[in-house]
């Protein structure tokens, strides 16, 4: 998979910092976070807007759509978290239970859960069908800027500047498991589908992975030189890709923890990437206010709708 084989189109989406993306579940629409305080929902086939979604008073650093694919949260430096209707753009609801800036939010697989992580140090649990809250975990000493359940729901794990990564028991908010990052805050967690493995993201550009069952670590893959802001599994689990604030975006073999191909185009940090369900496109956001759409060239009949549609003039 070198990176000839990959291509890319630039849409400008703002006229700030674009810090998160996020694809629904069908593939069909892409959210994306600004530091305009915007949200946006754009139509994958054909690249253009189909809400701006305003509301948030300041940055917005995260988005996660709902695995019901109706439903995107949000959260930024107003301490807010938000819920959308992500087909209307209407607003349904929005809670302020930290005291500092939300850098991640994630919903429970099952769908009933809504988990925010803050500058506070705290991770909150939500209710997503009323917005109440459940509870407030308390445990890191610096702020939390990662959050992702488990594939079953029961376990929510966080990443922190404190260099460390905790499991937490989903019903009780008990602390199940730490470990320490050496050296490394951590800027983003997820896990694979199965949930046997975990990837951490780092201030240091390092991207670990771990497995999950011993809480050891199985690769460290060193190729950014400068922090990794965001690293994630394509849909097989086989491949990761990380975005960096060397501008880069770097696919790593998930087994033997190889660099596969180093993609090159954004002007600044790439702060977060997202892949199509079917594993073929990954879409990234940078601060020099762009997505990129980046396709794996199989034939032009495959790359030349996309790129037409993302090409076309800012909306």
């Amino acid at each position: 998979m070198s990176a000839s084989k990959w291509r890319s189109v630039q849409r400008k989406a703002g006229t700030d910092t674009i810090y998160g993306v996020a694809l629904s579940p069908d593939g069909q629409c892409l959210a994306t976070a600004s530091w305009d305080s915007l949200v946006k929902l754009w139509d994958v086939a054909e690249g253009r807007v189909l809400h701006t979604l305003q509301g948030h008073d300041g940055r917005v650093y995260t988005v996660r759509f709902h695995p019901d694919g109706q439903r995107l949260a949000s959260g930024g430096t107003d301490t807010h978290v938000r819920l959308w209707d992500a087909q209307t753009g209407a607003a349904l609801w929005s809670q302020s239970g930290h005291s500092s800036l939300v850098y991640s939010v994630d919903f429970q697989p099952q769908g009933d859960l809504l988990a925010s992580a803050s500058e506070d140090g705290t991770i909150c649990l939500w209710k997503v069908d009323s917005g109440e809250l459940v509870r407030t975990i308390e445990g890191h000493p610096q702020y939390v800027q990662g959050v992702v359940f488990t594939p079953d729901g029961k376990r929510l794990l966080s990443g922190s500047r404190d260099c460390t990564a905790a499991l937490w028991d989903v019903a009780t908010g008990d602390e199940l498991a730490r470990f320490d990052v050496i050296n490394n805050g951590i800027n983003s967690t997820q896990f694979n589908a199965d949930g046997s493995r975990l990837l951490i993201s780092n201030v240091d550009g390092s991207v670990g992975l771990w497995d999950v069952a011993t809480l050891t670590l199985i690769h460290e893959m060193e190729g950014h030189t400068y922090p990794a802001w965001s690293a994630i599994f394509s849909p097989d689990g086989k491949v990761i890709a990380s975005g960096s604030a060397d501008k880069t975006i770097v696919l790593w073999d998930a087994e033997t923890g190889a660099e596969l191909s180093r993609l090159t185009g954004h002007g600044m940090d790439v702060y977060s990437v997202a892949f199509s369900p079917d594993g073929r496109w990954l879409y990234s956001g940078s601060v020099d206010k762009t997505i990129r759409v980046w396709g794996l060239d199989v034939s032009d009949a495959d790359w030349q709708p996309v790129s037409a549609a993302w090409q076309a003039a800012e909306s």
